[in-house]
């Protein structure tokens, strides 16, 4: 008789009593599954995180570089007028041209980036300028507000045009 209390059939499905599983033995592994979720979850967003982090820095680092070389055209195309520009400038997207010295704190490229010019004559010896490019961006990670990431290109420009005009 104890056969037929601890296994019974209907429609051809068998079930066991004493097979089931207990309400802790439930509640555990749905704890270990809520784990595993919790950590894949992790594991994507800290690398859509670190892949943004990757684009953000490259973009910075192409636009120091974009920044350089229109520095280094401002001074071909005028080599005197380039003597006059001492301090720091805001360089935005597109702009071919310095503006006035200023302390560029606003967003002047792609809605993400602020790129600013510090030129110093005579940086890096005799007529020779100094020309440092900083592009600055923002994460998750920086404090609101402040722009913590930083990539820079400097370059050192002679003031002295070499070929002379005829």
């Amino acid at each position: 008789m104890s056969k037929f209390f601890n296994k019974f059939s209907i429609f051809n499905f068998q079930f066991s009593i004493s097979s089931g599983q207990t309400l802790i033995e439930s509640l555990a592994a749905l704890a270990i599954v809520g784990l595993i979720i919790s950590a894949i979850g992790v594991v994507v967003t800290t690398s859509l995180s670190n892949a943004r982090f990757d684009e953000n820095q490259t973009l910075a680092t192409k636009y120091a570089q974009q920044g350089s070389e229109v520095i280094q055209q401002i001074r071909d195309d005028n080599y005197t007028g380039f003597q006059n520009f001492n301090g720091t400038y805001c360089l935005g997207q597109g702009q071919i041209t310095l503006g006035l010295p200023a302390n560029c704190t606003s967003v002047n490229i792609d809605n993400t980036f602020i790129r600013s010019v510090t030129i110093q004559q005579n940086g890096c010896g005799a007529n020779i300028a100094q020309a440092t490019v900083n592009v600055s961006f923002t994460d998750g990670k920086c404090a609101i507000g402040k722009y913590c990431h930083i990539q820079t290109v400097s370059t050192c420009l002679s003031t002295v045009n070499s070929v002379q005009a005829p």
